[in-house]
């Protein structure tokens, strides 16, 4: 009876016993019946081994149960959380985007002065051997504008052709040069010596010249300088009027650019006189009275400077009116020779009106 109440108690709790608890229900079932001593709970024990290998079995399947359960587990979070995050990037609402600001316009940085350059750098990012060959190249830039100036000058300036030796010593020279150098190759050096020995020569012979071969040189001189003043003349007058004045004003600048530079103006006789100012003209009739007579150039100036200004306004006039009448002339001779109009010789400024 006892084993039997023990088995139901077994039977009601087997479904929910874990399967770590089956060895100890075996060890409680063995020590119920042997308390009750009874031969009869055989049938009883065989009974309850049955039941525990179906205890055993329920915990079995139920590992079984669990493994796949625990083995399936992931697959149905990983699915979970693929519809979770398809369902979170479906519902997810696009973000706006910001408009977009209008940029300010740069502000335009003032540029300074340009400074030298090689190769694209500034030259505060030069080195000094670039900073070296760059000045070297600024200066020979600069030499070369001024030779390329100085070359075009000289164009302008013209070059009047060589004439014959115009007086006695230098026909003396010629003489002597054609005598010796005939024939005879010489360098710079030896042809330079030549000259100067033959210029003491010439020097020393002319000093003892007879009146017969003095006269014969003179006749010389004389004819020469006649035809190297018609080959000038006609060297001139194969320029127009404006070309000429144009090559005295190149030479005019030449003397200030080339040390030693003494070209003197081309005489040309189609020249326009310029006018005679007023005071240039009472000094030339002061000098034509005789009142300045043996008296230094310098200082007959002064005199007439001091007794000028001691004129009176209706004394002056008529040398004003002469200067104005010698201006227009020279503006007429101007336009007509040179073709185009003269410069004013002084622009009087307008008088200043009070309001």
């Amino acid at each position: 009876m006892l084993a039997r109440t023990a088995l139901a108690r077994l039977r009601a709790r087997v479904p929910s016993v874990a399967a770590r608890d089956a060895a100890h229900l075996s060890r409680q079932l063995r020590t119920t019946i042997a308390r009750a001593g009874s031969t009869n709970n055989v049938a009883a024990f065989a009974h309850f081994q049955r039941i525990r290998g179906y205890a055993t079995a329920t915990k079995t399947t139920k590992k079984t149960t669990k493994a796949t359960a625990s083995t399936k587990k992931p697959a149905t979070k990983k699915t979970a959380a693929k519809e979770t995050a398809t369902k979170k990037t479906a519902t997810k609402k696009p973000v706006a985007k910001k408009a977009a600001t209008p940029q300010k316009p740069a502000a335009t940085k003032k540029r300074g002065p340009k400074k030298l350059s090689i190769m694209g750098r500034p030259r505060m990012d030069l080195t000094e051997r670039e900073k070296e060959i760059l000045e070297k190249r600024r200066l020979r830039t600069t030499e070369k504008k001024k030779k390329d100036e100085i070359s075009e000058l000289k164009a302008i300036a013209l070059q009047e052709p060589k004439g014959k030796p115009s007086t006695a010593f230098q026909v003396l020279v010629t003489e002597i040069m054609q005598n010796e150098v005939t024939g005879s190759k010489l360098a710079g050096p030896e042809i330079r010596e030549r000259f100067t020995r033959i210029t003491k020569e010439a020097s020393e012979k002319y000093k003892n010249l007879s009146p017969a071969e003095t006269e014969r040189l003179n006749r010389i001189a004389n004819e020469a300088a006649e035809e190297n003043r018609k080959a000038l003349q006609k060297w001139i007058h194969s320029y127009t009027p404006l070309e000429i004045k144009k090559a005295n004003n190149a030479r005019r600048l030449l003397k200030d650019k080339i040390p030693g530079y003494n070209k003197a103006p081309i005489q040309d006789d189609r020249a326009v006189a310029r006018p005679t100012s007023a005071f240039v003209r009472f000094y030339q009739d002061r000098i034509n009275s005789g009142d300045y007579k043996n008296i230094a150039i310098a200082e007959a100036g002064k005199l007439a400077g001091q007794e000028w200004k001691a004129l009176s306004a209706s004394e002056k006039q008529k040398y004003q009116d002469a200067f104005e009448s010698d201006r227009q002339r020279y503006a007429r001779e101007y336009k007509n020779i040179y073709g185009e109009d003269a410069p004013f010789l002084s622009v009087k400024k307008p008088a200043k009106t009070t309001a």
